[in-house]
């Protein structure tokens, strides 16, 4: 039996972070730091397979990604005021926003209007409460410090099954629907948690 976001096994919910306009022009200007984007895409990766709408709209033809308008909100001085109250021991004209869990709940709330939870864990058996509320979790790992995001657990295998936004992270697995151990311990101590839709 496998619990977690509805769509979680459908392939066209899979967003990767290698191909939008931050991490290209961060490849063209030479930065060695540029896969950036992680967080912002882990985020889409919760919410497309919980069945949200995260189409952006322009006036003309042009479709921006997700990911990146999600990218700006967390990089934009206007929403600095936003990130001191959900953080207020850091500055965010320090630091890109993407990489702080706690800014997520006002940017994923601004740009898609659903509220996602920011929670420390002790237990990644925490994360299964959650995916049995047919939840998704964004999760960070220790090394290297990268967002994925858990879409489903099969409890058969004690397995979580993930998407990871960076496919050629590791050569062995390919991204989408890959999977480890429920007593894997490359997790850090927090998650962000995005609810079904029907929680809304």
């Amino acid at each position: 039996m496998i619990i977690g976001a509805k769509y979680f096994n459908d392939k066209n919910n899979w967003y990767v972070q290698t191909n939008n306009p931050t991490e290209e022009m961060l490849r063209k200007t030479g930065n060695k730091g540029f896969l950036e984007s992680c967080g912002s895409t882990t985020a889409i990766n919760c919410l497309a397979p919980l069945g949200y709408n995260v189409e952006i709209v322009c006036p003309g033809s042009y479709k921006p990604q997700p990911e990146e308008v999600l990218t700006d909100w967390f990089n934009d001085p206007g929403n600095y005021s936003k990130m001191r109250r959900a953080r207020g021991n850091m500055n965010p004209a320090s630091i890109p926003g993407n990489r702080v869990p706690q800014y997520y709940e006002p940017a994923v709330w601004d740009v898609f209007g659903v509220q996602c939870k920011f929670a420390w864990i002790s237990s990644n058996k925490q994360i299964v409460e959650y995916l049995s509320k047919d939840c998704a979790v964004q999760v960070c790992l220790k090394k290297p410090g990268h967002y994925i995001a858990i879409v489903a657990f099969d409890m058969d295998k004690q397995e979580f099954i993930y998407n990871d936004s960076w496919p050629g992270r590791i050569k062995t697995k390919m991204g989408f629907n890959d999977r480890f151990k429920l007593n894997y311990n490359n997790l850090h101590n927090f998650i962000i948690v995005y609810p079904k839709k029907e929680q809304m």
